[in-house]
């Protein structure tokens, strides 16, 4: 019997960490595809002919040098598909941050790298096939292996129409079902790899879609020998029974290129040359401070990109006149939501704004002004889509988003937030909710009552121009893209639209994202200085003051410096 041997070294979820230098803080940084190189090709060198190198998408969103890439020098060939290709890509699948930047962006990347991008279950309606390749056969020492893509369905309820027109997402699982058995019967392969742009699992579950699908798919669909996945950021190896009881190794690298996942496959051949047997050994390594000559290979080749990126990344903006810190969004009203309400106010001039927490912790002091500092401020390439909402579905929307958000206190000594141990650090408290759905609102004058349930919390005084407010009344309201295409179900469960109702509510979306809207404020006003619109407050003041004290010990293991008791809003 003889013994064949491949090594799969496996990325996912770069989100634009493309060089080892963190454009957003002005420092050298982890990770990065010039770090993946520099692994790849040492390794490339000790299994020669028998690597496989693929990635699970999320590839051209979420740092300065993606934004530069695709919008602010954009060519006729796109950049990071030259990186795929130095670094030598086989395969890779498409993720929903990719679909984000438009079909210009996603569609270039795709024609121009040198290796497949799948997607088997985002279906093209003109043809009622596959808008991506759905499967592609690689060969390594004898070895027949397939590699089906998925992509999270999630999309249609996250990104706007436009930029994803023309396709329909089908449900994971569904289109595992139809993709296994063809390709078995097509190319009968030695080995199926299921390389998915969803996570294991939890995330958001609705009638219409599950965002995280892996265990839910391999645990009821055969055929996979290996699943790689991601999506969700968590490095991960899990093995998960198929409905079989056969065990799947389940391979998560985790997120920016700071670790590769390596998965050494050993494979048993009879007389024949038939695959009779095989052996996963999986590991994840971490690569975020790898250096030899093959990163300076690549640091040589992209020499002139780094700099043109750094030089946009540090251009001056203008200056804050004072810091703004993301954590105080949590308590009260923020000098961080609020300065974005403001400008989404003042960019859509509709009545009201509603806005949530994009990262968990970071500031910007006050001084001067980066366009690197821009995507601190803000993370993704959201644009503003100005909506028609009743008072009453406004208040609903609230009630759902502060239900979320904080504890229902029955007593002076209960938690303000909710909370629980983080599920990467157990030892740490965290948030239970996603902080991208906490949303307060601006135009509104507002109470949030921590001691009444859900449907209870929120009391709309009056419109902030003093305009009385009512519940029948429509009002035009600023909102994220993702939020108006249903994300976060803050408009479905919480206003109580359906998906076709929310459509025709639409009135109008900006031509720009809300990040270049932020850079053209400030470079008209040079001198600005973000400050809290005080629209809202929660009560009652001394339960809250002293819950805050408490909460923030525990999220940030440092008390307030606020004082938000003495807001007024009557």
């Amino acid at each position: 019997m003889e013994t064949r041997k491949i090594n799969i070294i496996y990325t996912t979820d770069v989100h634009g960490n493309y060089f080892p230098f963190d454009f957003r803080r002005n420092r050298w940084g982890k990770g990065s595809l010039q770090r993946v190189h520099a692994f790849v090709a040492q390794q490339v060198k000790r299994f020669s002919g028998s690597t496989i190198l693929i990635d699970g998408g999320d590839m051209l969103q979420g740092e300065p040098a993606s934004y530069y890439f695709n919008f602010e020098h954009p060519s006729e060939r796109h950049k990071v598909a030259d990186m795929c290709n130095f670094i030598g890509y086989d395969v890779g699948v498409i993720g929903n941050h990719d679909i984000e930047t438009g079909h210009d962006i996603f569609d270039l990347f795709v024609r121009n790298c040198n290796f497949p991008i799948l997607g088997a279950n985002a279906i093209n309606l003109e043809t009622e096939q596959p808008y991506f390749e759905p499967y592609t056969m690689l060969y390594r020492s004898g070895v027949k292996i397939t590699v089906i893509g998925f992509i999270t369905p999630a999309i249609p309820h996250w990104v706007p129409t436009r930029m994803w027109e023309g396709m329909r997402f089908e449900d994971i699982r569904e289109s595992a079902q139809k993709w296994i058995p063809f390709v078995k019967e097509q190319e009968n392969p030695d080995f199926i790899i299921g390389l998915l742009h969803s996570g294991m699992d939890e995330g958001i579950v609705t009638p219409e879609y599950h965002e995280n699908a892996v265990r839910e798919t391999v645990s009821s669909v055969d055929g996979f020998d290996l699943v790689l996945y991601g999506h969700d950021h968590h490095s991960n190896m899990e093995e998960i029974e198929s409905p079989s009881g056969k065990s799947v190794m389940c391979v998560n690298a985790g997120s920016y290129a700071y670790s590769v996942a390596e998965i050494k496959l050993k494979f048993s051949l009879d007389d024949d040359g038939k695959v009779v047997k095989h052996d996963i050994d999986p590991s994840i390594k971490y690569i975020g401070t790898i250096n030899n000559l093959h990163a300076a290979e690549f640091k040589r080749h992209f020499k002139k990109d780094f700099k043109e990126v750094k030089d946009y990344a540090s251009r001056l903006v203008g200056r804050f006149t004072a810091g703004v810190n993301i954590s105080d969004a949590y308590f009260g009203p923020s000098a961080y939501i609020d300065f974005i309400q403001y400008l989404l106010l003042q960019a859509s001039g509709a009545d009201i704004s509603l806005m949530a927490p994009l990262f968990f912790n970071a500031s910007i002091d006050a001084g001067e002004i980066h366009v690197s500092d821009l995507f601190n401020l803000y993370r993704f390439e959201d644009c503003i889509y100005t909506l028609c909402l009743t008072g009453k579905e406004i208040k609903n929307y609230l009630e759902m988003s502060y239900a979320n958000w904080t504890n229902q206190m029955h007593s002076i000594d209960d938690n303000l937030l909710l909370l629980s141990p983080m599920k990467s650090n157990p030892e740490r408290m965290g948030f239970t909710n996603f902080i991208f759905n906490f949303d307060s609102a601006a135009g509104i004058i507002y109470e949030v009552d921590v001691t009444r349930p859900q449907g209870e919390k929120i009391t709309i005084k009056r419109m902030a121009d003093g305009r009385p407010f009512s519940a029948d009344a429509e009002y035009l309201v600023a909102m994220t893209a993702y939020r108006a295409n249903g994300g976060g179900e803050l408009l479905t469960k919480g206003a109580g639209l359906s998906k076709e109702e929310i459509k025709k509510r639409i009135i109008e979306y900006s031509e720009h994202d809300i990040r270049h809207y932020i850079m053209e404020y400030i470079q008209q006003h040079h001198d600005v200085e973000p400050h809290p619109l005080h629209h809202w407050r929660f009560v009652p003041e001394e339960w809250v003051k002293a819950a805050e004290q408490r909460d923030r010990q525990l999220l940030f293991n440092k008390p307030s410096d606020n004082d938000n008791s003495s807001i007024q809003l009557d």
